[in-house]
């Protein structure tokens, strides 16, 4: 018994000088922004921002401090921010990671080396573009915000809304898609408006920079493409006027790809979409459901054919077509990468829409008459 006594104080006197600090001395660290610098001796502005923790166990603080430095390198703004800080920065709360819109236009290989070699930094952090600053997002202070950037948290970890124009990155996934050959990464845009912000738009990176940014529309079916959106909503014109609007419930998209006799590659999509009218703006019939469904087919065969080849005029491909070529092909992988390079500008696009209308949302008066 004292032996084992012994073995318990020996092990409390280690725990004392291994470094460890009481969750009262430490700042967490909830988000990081990298913006460029106007400074010309210095490369970066490096903006965290951290949490205060509350002594209240039942009430979540909203209390937080913006820390920004400038520097050459990330390592050394962080380490001027702790001299200026009384308490221990903790890293190991960092969800989202922001890049400046000036930022992500140039290289983005060495500003991300330092996220990734970061055994404190989790590797399930959202990555995000901030427009026009990634200061001005982390400055943003939504109404209803309960602890220090949690809007930003809910918005990408789909605890929250559900759409279709926010695309979640995690840093993982990022760094997957780097490394990976024959798919491009992508990141969101998170846009400030006055105290609160927008998220509706992507940027699609290529050798590490910027080269395609997707508008709110395009977003929306690039999310539809990836599987990554089940509530979509789909505008029918009629005469250039708003016809109705189709909701979704259900979206499945897949695509293959092959080869003709010509050697040309195509790249078939197939997209099953079932749902309901939400709206409408003339009287529609039961009886004409095949032809509306004709008419969100039009829709959105125009518009997927339309974001295909903008992104293959771009030369980019973030969906991981030359992924799927890689894989399906023999050969040597170098031979494969650059045939495919050579064979992208000329692929073909074919679409192929089902959709099934489960009704057409008519209502009906007492006498069973539609209204």
């Amino acid at each position: 018994m004292k032996t084992k006594i012994l073995m318990v104080v020996a092990a409390l006197l280690f725990l004392g000088g291994c470094g460890y600090k009481d969750i009262d001395r430490r700042f967490f660290v909830v988000s990081i922004g990298v913006d460029k610098s106007d400074d010309k001796e210095n490369m970066y502005d490096i903006t965290l921002k951290l949490a205060v923790p509350s002594s209240e166990t039942k009430t979540a603080s909203t209390e937080s401090r913006m820390m920004t430095e400038s520097a050459e390198t990330i390592s050394e703004a962080v380490r001027i921010i702790k001299s200026k800080v009384e308490k221990e920065l903790d890293f190991s709360h960092t969800k989202i990671i922001i890049f400046g819109e000036n930022v992500v236009e140039d290289d983005l290989t060495n500003i991300l080396d330092w996220f990734y070699r970061r055994r404190d930094i989790q590797a399930i952090s959202w990555t995000a573009v901030g427009s026009p600053t990634a200061l001005s997002v982390l400055q943003a202070k939504p109404s209803g915000e309960r602890t220090p950037s949690n809007s930003l948290f809910i918005s990408f970890g789909n605890v929250g809304t559900e759409t279709p124009y926010v695309t979640s990155v995690y840093k993982f996934d990022f760094r997957r898609k780097q490394a990976e050959r024959g798919i491009d990464p992508f990141l969101p845009i998170i846009k400030t408006e006055e105290e609160a912000f927008s998220i509706n738009k992507t940027s699609v990176i290529s050798n590490m920079k910027q080269a395609l940014v997707l508008s709110e529309e395009e977003t929306k079916y690039f999310n539809m493409l990836r599987n990554r959106a089940s509530k979509f909503d789909i505008k029918v014109e009629k005469e250039g006027k708003p016809y109705f609007l189709f909701s979704t419930d259900k979206i499945r998209a897949s695509f293959d790809l092959k080869s003709e006799k010509s050697n040309r590659p195509v790249i078939s999509f197939d997209v099953q979409l079932s749902g309901i009218v939400e709206e409408a703006f003339e009287t529609l019939d039961e009886a004409k459901a095949n032809e509306y469904e004709k008419a969100v087919k039009m829709e959105v065969e125009e518009q997927i054919n339309s974001l295909l080849k903008k992104l293959q005029k771009e030369e980019v491909d973030p969906l991981g077509f030359g992924l799927r070529y890689r894989a399906t092909e023999t050969g040597k992988e170098s031979n494969k990468i650059e045939k495919w390079d050579e064979m992208y500008p000329d692929v073909q696009f074919k679409v192929n829409i089902t959709v099934d209308m489960n009704n057409v949302g008519i209502i009906h008066d007492q006498e069973g008459h539609p209204e």
